[in-house]
């Protein structure tokens, strides 16, 4: 826990940061050479963008890493995003299917999560022509994008399809039917309405509750099947309590959790490079290499 003057601090800290927000040079990206490729999937929602990253040598054996973006269910991919595929697909010589989904409030929910599923499964089914390890696969989700991960979990839990080696989600909105005026804010975190304004243009407040909108309401057998997951919470979001009680619910079921609460960090920070973000990144590339 910060002391208010240290929030003080770190607000002041983060709203320096902020005046930079998503900024990626050209020298930034180039520190990670890749081949990116945009492609499109067909799924149940139409077809799907894709860009697919690869570095290092094209082999069978290498992992399959699908990356979901944050923005609130509304908010676009953008360089950053790219930049953190980069660098995965550098530190583990793979491919990276950095997926585009479709966002509210012209697709509300369940779009996301059906199309996000469904390209999961057509990462699975298209193995042989994607030249990858399938026991190598990774799931990796940044805020709304770790709420579209646990999504994927559950439905391959119910189907057996496959099971991901592993999965990361990091400050993730787990619960979208609690008011976030009700949630424990700091001074560094957004204000309650601009949260509260994603989950109105994302979801009706009678869905609010469903497993696949809210993970945290899931019951054990949704979650049993979980691979090994990694969850970061950020001390200073209000989301952090809600993506701990679902650490804990996984452990519950039977999963195998790593959890972390970085203590002096803000919501978005790893993908935003802010506050604990390199700690954060060491912390992903030794969970994911003790998995791949």
């Amino acid at each position: 826990m910060l002391t208010q003057e240290e929030r003080i601090r770190l607000k002041a800290e983060v709203d320096e940061a902020m005046k930079q927000f998503g900024v990626v040079s050209e020298e930034d990206m180039n520190q990670y050479p890749a081949s990116v490729k945009e492609t499109a999937i067909p799924t149940s929602r139409g077809d799907t963008k894709v860009y697919v990253i690869e570095a290092g040598p094209v082999s069978d054996s290498r992992p399959l890493f699908l990356n979901f973006h944050g923005g609130g269910f509304i908010g676009k991919r953008l360089d950053r995003d790219e930049l953190f595929c980069r660098k995965i697909a550098n530190q583990f010589s793979g491919i990276v299917l950095d997926v585009d989904y479709k966002l509210a409030p012209e697709h509300p929910y369940p779009a996301a999560v059906e199309e996000c599923i469904d390209v999961a499964v057509w990462a699975w089914e298209n193995r042989d022509d994607l030249k990858y390890d399938p026991s190598r696969i990774v799931l990796m989700g940044h805020s709304s994008g770790g709420n579209l991960v646990a999504g994927i979990c559950m439905k391959l839990g119910q189907t057996g399809l496959f099971r991901p080696a592993c999965a990361l989600m990091d400050y993730s909105p787990l619960d979208l039917a609690t008011d976030p005026a009700e949630k424990e804010r700091s001074i560094c975190d957004m204000p309650a309405d601009r949260a509260r304004n994603y989950n109105t243009k994302y979801i009706q407040p009678e869905q609010a509750k469903e497993p696949y909108a809210s993970p945290i309401y899931a019951e054990p057998e949704l979650l049993e099947h979980f691979p090994d997951t990694l969850i970061i919470s950020a001390g200073e979001d209000s989301l952090c309590m809600e993506d701990e009680e679902f650490a804990l619910r996984l452990i519950r079921a039977g999963v195998t959790v790593t959890a972390r609460r970085f203590t002096r960090s803000v919501h978005g920070f790893v993908v935003n490079r802010m506050c604990e973000w390199e700690d954060a990144m060491e912390l992903i590339t030794r969970f994911v290499s003790e998995h791949i």
